[in-house]
């Protein structure tokens, strides 16, 4: 009798794809590491005893008023004033993570809705959209950051919305050539020979076929908040002290030239950033290569060796 062909969903596909990235399995563990340790901030806080703004006067600076360098009370060491920066950087990655996930989300909406509108209405509707996201790109953001904090002040709300407003025109230039291509496929003609309306085709034809750029995008657009986010903290236009900020832990280490006597303040703050950004574009990866429908997997790469080689 012939072997009995089992059925695999595209999802049991991809699945098995990224399961087989050791790479991508090795970020993905330290991305659920960092949200574990980031939603349980307040548990951290309260295992060692340790706020995010306490000053240990006497048991974190040294009798010449310097830092004291990690140890069993201080698993990563003080600041320059005393406090926890174990318990700092848990707070810390809370916030990155908010605003790089959140910011991200927004982007990517904002992004495919109207990349989505340009390419598949193309004419005058694109030609004012693709003018509008050349707009965006040729603000100077810095410039842009620096008018609205003199305005408004500096806050979360405002980091957040900075990030969004320069981040969409990326997903809207990728979604606009992807839907430029699938407008023109035989089952989006087939549709609008049905009679279905503009809505009906956008949202239901194309949009679901925009998934895997869509998902791939917006994961390597967090660490591109991250690092947003912490730059503008670290110019001092970001998250408000004494909140703890990763780019804003980075700066004052900086100005007061503590890191010159304390290495762990610019170590474990800037380390968070690399390992962070790192595994996202790893991931992104991952998922790149685990959503491709023509890859195959690494067995059947191994197998596709020309003659000859070992």
């Amino acid at each position: 009798m012939a072997p009995e062909i089992k059925q695999r969903s595209s999802f049991d596909l991809t699945m098995r794809r990224l399961l087989a990235d050791r790479a991508g399995l090795v970020s993905l563990t330290f991305i659920v590491i960092l949200v574990v340790m980031a939603i349980g901030a307040d548990g951290i806080a309260a295992l060692t005893g340790h706020s995010a703004i306490a000053q240990f006067r006497d048991t974190g600076l040294t009798p010449t008023g310097l830092p004291v360098p990690p140890s069993g009370e201080f698993l990563f060491g003080t600041d320059q004033i005393g406090r926890d920066l174990f318990v700092r950087l848990a707070y810390g990655a809370r916030i990155s993570l908010a605003i790089g996930m959140v910011a991200s989300l927004l982007a990517a909406a904002i992004g495919v809705t109207i990349g989505l509108v340009a390419g598949y209405f193309g004419g005058w509707v694109d030609a004012v959209l693709g003018r509008v996201m050349d707009l965006v790109m040729s603000i100077p953001v810095l410039l842009c950051m620096l008018s609205l904090v003199a305005v408004f002040g500096p806050s979360v709300s405002l980091s957040l919305s900075v990030i969004v407003f320069f981040s969409w025109t990326t997903m809207g230039r990728v979604i606009r050539g992807q839907v430029l291509s699938l407008k023109e496929r035989e089952f989006v003609l087939a549709s609008r020979s049905m009679g279905a309306g503009h809505f009906s085709i956008m949202f239901t034809d194309i949009l679901p076929n925009l998934g895997a750029p869509i998902i791939i995008y917006t994961t390597m657009m967090v660490p591109t908040s991250i690092i947003f986010e912490a730059t503008l903290s670290f110019l001092g236009l970001g998250i408000v002290p004494p909140a703890p900020s990763w780019g804003g832990m980075l700066a004052e280490a900086a100005n007061n030239s503590i890191y010159m006597f304390a290495w762990w303040l610019v170590l474990f703050p800037g380390l968070a950033l690399l390992l962070t950004t790192l595994s996202f574009n790893i991931l992104g990866d991952a998922l790149r290569d685990a959503l491709d429908p023509a890859n195959k997997g690494p067995k059947a790469a191994k197998a596709k060796k020309p003659a000859g080689v070992a």
